[in-house]
């Protein structure tokens, strides 16, 4: 029945994220609209994940007007998951602002967060046995 997840991100400005995410992330992008920036809405890809911006006027005006938005997210922390946290731990460190640190948990995940320039909270997580 369910096979993947997209979460779609309403921010200010999209093509400021696809140059946050690409230049930072390696995002690719997948789709776009309009075709050519300033783009309203696009579709992102790191490796297998999808990650979707839209400004958040065009959220409200494709859905319904109950789609909220606020100055800074609220109510989400999404998760990525890798298979290897260390590296990509070292490649962002300096590069995003991270907010947790690296740290193996009793759940046994280890992970890390970082915010990226939004005010997302992106947790990166890598499944330890």
């Amino acid at each position: 029945m369910y096979q993947d997840l997209a979460p779609m991100f309403l921010v200010d400005d999209v093509d400021e994220a696809v140059q946050w995410y690409r230049d930072i992330l390696g995002a690719q992008l997948q789709a776009s609209l309009p075709d050519t920036p300033p783009f309203e809405w696009v579709s992102l890809k790191l490796d297998g994940v999808e990650i979707m911006f839209a400004r958040k006027e065009s959220g409200r005006k494709w859905y319904t007007d109950r789609v909220e938005t606020s100055i800074k997210p609220t109510n989400i922390i999404a998760y990525i998951y890798v298979n290897d946290i260390n590296s990509m731990y070292e490649q962002l460190k300096d590069k995003a602002q991270v907010i947790m640190k690296p740290v193996d948990q009793d759940y046994g995940i280890r992970e890390f967060a970082f915010q990226d320039p939004f005010g997302f909270v992106i947790v990166v997580a890598q499944i330890i046995e």
